[in-house]
């Protein structure tokens, strides 16, 4: 079923008040959100998928950045359930919708657990150079969906070497960021709180910098203010976000994805992103969204705020994110059917 433009961006405007529904009550989400529309014409999930398909053609790669050490004094070499998720969404959705090849990035001591999350998803992991035999349809029939995890190191210069050498390698066509802190204008990586977790943290921005010198596209999903590519609303952040002054970060993106819930900006880009392709398998499902969140629990991706190691993100259980992904693709179905090409 094909779909008129004008459906496309209504479903995105739905999508938008989904992804920034402030279920937590944080209060933050409203902020952000209205700094970074106001830069934007249209919803910010329409202004994700256009991006997409203008920068990405099929068999190149899609650099998408992720993982939070967020209390590495007490589990040192674990992370938060927020941003794998999400990341694995994108993975797939643009694997499927694109045929693009995703190459996830994160730090050294949680590759192995973000392997177990993309294959919850219903994807393989497979080294970089082999991600092109899945687009390979030669044979008749499709292959089973791959991506592939690669470690970034954690101090500044070999940090600031490899994402050169990453960029210059892969030449990725887009670098996406999902809920990954941002250096401020110190070399300082900061949590939403106000914490300082520099040290354990790969300095990731030097990616996005590198991708920008070579004007390669960059997008930033974040939900606290922290995340890479707040700098886009950084006096905003500043003024009204608590802590703003020490935690915004430095690295601008070429788009800026808030959500209450990062993980929730990354199923609402694959919800629409599908919808405008028309390939409906790309989106976001609750029957594999409830494999990935059990397959982050299991591989030790924690909740920081519901305090928990269980199938949970930023204190809300598996059930309430996979009520959110039937929302959001109640919404695609139903806009669908009401803005089809033949309608």
């Amino acid at each position: 079923m094909k779909i008129t433009d004008a459906g496309v961006r209504k479903i995105g405007e739905a999508l938008d008040k989904l992804m920034t529904v402030d279920i937590s009550a944080r209060g933050s989400i409203a902020v952000l959100y209205e700094a970074a529309r106001a830069q934007q014409e249209d919803s910010l999930t329409y202004s994700s998928i256009q991006l997409l398909k203008k920068s990405i053609k099929p068999g190149d790669y899609v650099f998408i950045v992720t993982g939070w050490a967020d209390q590495y004094w007490n589990v040192p070499h674990f992370g938060e359930s927020d941003g794998p998720p999400g990341a694995v969404a994108l993975a797939r959705s643009i694997r499927i919708a694109l045929e693009a090849l995703p190459i996830i990035v994160t730090d050294d001591y949680l590759v192995e657990g973000m392997k177990k999350i993309v294959n919850g998803s219903g994807m393989h992991c497979s080294p970089p150079d082999n991600l092109a035999a899945s687009i390979d349809s030669s044979r008749g029939f499709a292959c089973v969906p791959t991506a592939a995890v690669i470690p970034f190191p954690q101090d500044a210069p070999t940090g600031e070497l490899e994402a050169a050498r990453l960029i210059e390698f892969y030449k990725p066509a887009m670098c996406i960021s999902i809920e990954r802190g941002g250096m401020n204008e110190q070399g300082r990586i900061h949590g939403m709180g106000g914490f300082d977790y520099t040290d354990s943290q790969g300095k990731l921005d030097y990616l996005f910098l590198e991708a920008t010198r070579r004007g390669i596209t960059t997008m930033g999903i974040g939900d606290g203010g922290n995340e890479i590519g707040m700098a886009n609303i950084a006096e905003t952040i500043r003024e009204k976000v608590n802590h703003g002054i020490k935690i915004v970060p430095s690295t601008k993106v070429d788009l800026l994805v808030p959500a209450t819930i990062s993980n929730w900006g990354g199923y609402a880009i694959s919800c629409l992103l599908a919808a405008s392709t028309g390939e409906l398998d790309a989106m976001v499902a609750e029957d594999i969204e409830d494999r990935v969140l059990k397959a982050c629990a299991d591989a030790d991706f924690h909740d920081t705020i519901g305090a928990t190691n269980m199938p949970s993100v930023d204190g809300c259980r598996a059930p309430i994110h996979l009520a959110l992904i039937k929302l959001m693709r109640e919404s695609v179905m139903q806009g669908m059917r009401r803005h089809s090409v033949d309608s």
